[in-house]
């Protein structure tokens, strides 16, 4: 395998992706495609019993992502689903920030509105469950 082409598969690894095929010119990578936790939410609030693990199945069944990649010259050409690969760089760099913060100031100074939304959507659903069961 090429060094050009060794390298992509190598930061595209990082990011979550797994290496099906690879041959000197070419590879294979599969991953999933994101969670969409607001569907998962309002199919919750329409079907409260199994609506979630409905939701969850299909999306283990269909998230399936594949990225194809060709060495041609000295340019790596990627095929199949590059939305995702170029969501996931342009949510690196704030991931990376995220990081760097949380390592700098602690977990708490910097995660705290995550935590406080959570905690409330939490009491929210509680409140749902024992007013209308």
């Amino acid at each position: 395998m090429q060094s050009l082409l060794s390298q992509r598969v190598a930061e595209l690894v990082t990011n979550g992706w797994e290496p099906v095929t690879t041959t000197d010119n070419t590879a294979s990578l599969t991953g999933r495609r994101p969670f969409a936790w607001w569907l998962f939410l309002i199919v919750i609030f329409l079907f409260p019993l199994f609506g979630g693990l409905l939701y969850l199945i299909f999306w283990i069944a269909t998230s399936k992502a594949t990225v194809f990649l060709r060495l041609d010259g000295e340019e790596v050409l990627v095929a199949g689903d590059e939305w995702l690969i170029n969501l996931q760089e342009a949510q690196r760099e704030a991931y990376v920030e995220r990081q760097r913060q949380i390592k700098e100031k602690g977990f708490l100074h910097v995660m705290w509105p995550q935590l406080v939304v959570s905690l409330l959507l939490i009491a929210f659903w509680i409140y749902l469950l024992k007013t209308y069961w």
